[in-house]
């Protein structure tokens, strides 16, 4: 029952992880759990994650089950050696760092095993199941030389087909941030800055990126990268006046996304128009494709010629409108991050439609938002996820099955009503003039922003005469690649501190 009275007895934002594990408390065979000391047997482990299978439960539990490391500077040796598991060789494995001993599962080394026997040299793919490695499989660690960064093993009872003379060297840093409980992140992002356009003195847009120095200096292309995660918006400059620049810009990080209006395509004025986009007409904020499954995550606009009057740019920040409406009305946030609204694309030789919320928050905030609502546990930014806000491709409320939900007419009644007020207060903040950063493109620059972030706009033009009217060329970008690229470019630049000094200013 220990292990149960230290998950308990912890704050109200764990509650949802007390069911699963008291189910499996009675499943529990061997060891008990020293929540101060962090002893736990593994089978209790096993058995409470295997209970708490959705994510976040299982992060949850691992933040209890996973014992705390005791670091150098915190407590004398005899205290760091969690003793259970020293006792335990054929569970765990011991591995000196830092003149301290961890203490590691011998399946997670195996695992961990990046040898050209395990992993194939030229596909980089895992050449062995997880599955296939023998429950009884045990490391024999071979001592490592105080300065050494790797450490050596060999196995016994290794995975059928690996002899004896089958050794893995792991990286000792990889070893560290496990010993510490820090799940390594294979995407590193920097936090985003929430901004305004500046006028009240928050965070500011980043100054511009010449088009050569984004096509040929790797260093500023790492920085572009790190900017559409920070701010969400990037502008170059001296783009050359021709229609595959766009393509051009778009490769140099990776794949375009192909969609029913092309891989690019023509932002101007062109008669009986399928989109408002392709009129002269103002275009009030929104983000583009909401109604496909997987909208695009990258937008491109290049400017080849601008209008003779109007056609002004305009963006806000969605997270940084969020953000306010927690502070100013938590009620109104809830009803947005809880209520799915439908977007629609409805033609006749093309229907798309996807259900999505207004405010989508992690795992980890929408598991948590009754209790922030309550005040049982402190609201987090880091919970704000994307923004779903197109109001020209809104389907109707009596098209959105979310809304007929309801059991009785007055229940639609309501929940339309209740959703329009939070809606409208939410609208209210992408509006605030202080939030909205108004560009004039000039030919030659491409504005580079987050689909699934910044909010767009446009100012109404005059449609002049035959080659002088506003023309943008447009193309797309999923996710994927976008965080591919950072990656590689993580790996070989490293610092992204000194990266993200450069990113400051604002564009006048």
């Amino acid at each position: 029952m220990e292990v149960l009275e230290a998950l308990t007895s912890d704050t109200a934002q764990d509650s949802a992880l007390r069911s699963p594990i008291q189910s499996s408390n009675k499943h529990a065979k061997t060891g008990r759990l020293r929540h101060e000391q962090g002893v736990i047997s593994a089978e209790e482990i096993a058995e409470a994650l295997h209970w708490a299978s959705d994510e976040q439960l299982s992060r949850r539990a691992l933040e209890h089950l996973t014992p705390k490391p005791m670091l150098p500077e915190e407590t004398p040796k005899s205290r760091r050696r969690d003793r259970h598991q020293s006792q335990s060789p054929h569970l765990f494995a011991e591995v000196e760092m830092d003149g301290s001993e961890y203490y590691f599962s011998h399946l997670l080394l195996r695992d961990m095993c990046d040898c050209p026997r395990c992993v194939d040299s030229s596909t980089k793919q895992k050449l062995f199941s997880t599955v296939d490695i023998p429950h009884n499989v045990q490391a024999v660690v071979q001592p490592a030389e105080p300065q050494a960064t790797h450490v050596k093993m060999t196995w016994i009872n290794d995975i059928p087909g690996h002899d004896a003379e089958h050794e893995s060297v792991i990286n000792l840093d990889a070893l560290r941030r496990l010993a510490r409980v820090v799940i390594p992140d294979v995407s590193p992002l920097p936090p985003r800055s929430l901004w305004s356009a500046g006028l009240d003195g928050q965070t500011k847009v980043p100054d511009p990126v010449t088009y050569d120095a984004y096509m040929s200096d790797d260093a500023a292309l790492y920085r572009v990268l790190l900017m559409l995660r920070t701010h969400g918006l990037l502008f170059l400059t001296d783009v050359p006046e021709s229609s595959d620049s766009v393509s051009k810009i778009v490769e140099r990080i990776g794949p375009l996304k192909n969609t029913f209006y092309g891989s690019t395509w023509d932002v101007r004025s062109v008669p009986q128009a399928k989109n408002v986009a392709y009129t002269a007409q103002d275009l009030g904020f929104h983000m583009d494709l909401l109604y496909m499954q997987q909208p695009p995550h990258l937008q491109f606009l290049h400017c080849i010629r601008s209008s003779s009057a109007g056609g002004a740019s305009l963006f806000t920040d969605s997270l940084r409108a969020a953000n306010e409406l927690w502070r100013i009305d938590k009620k109104a946030f809830y009803v947005l991050a809880t209520q799915p609204l439908g977007f629609h694309y409805n033609h006749a030789e093309n229907y798309y439609h996807q259900s999505r919320k207004v405010i989508e928050l992690s795992p980890t905030g929408m598991g948590n938002l009754e209790n922030a609502l309550q005040g049982e546990v402190p609201y987090s930014e880091g919970w704000l996820r994307r923004v779903s806000w197109a109001p020209p491709f809104q389907a109707p409320l009596s098209e959105s099955g979310p809304f007929a939900t309801a059991a009785r007419l007055s229940g639609l009644n309501y929940n339309v009503l209740r959703w329009h007020k939070a809606a409208r207060k939410f609208d209210s903040l992408v509006q605030k003039p202080e939030g909205v950063y108004e560009r004039m493109m000039k030919p030659g620059e491409c504005v580079i922003f987050d689909n699934r972030r910044i909010l767009h706009a446009r100012r109404a033009f005059e449609v002049g005469d035959e080659g002088k009217e506003r023309w943008l060329r447009g193309a797309y970008m999923d996710e994927d690649p976008y965080r591919s690229k950072l990656r590689v470019l993580h790996k070989r630049f490293g610092d992204m501190q000194s990266a993200m000094e450069t990113i400051v200013g604002l564009n006048k």
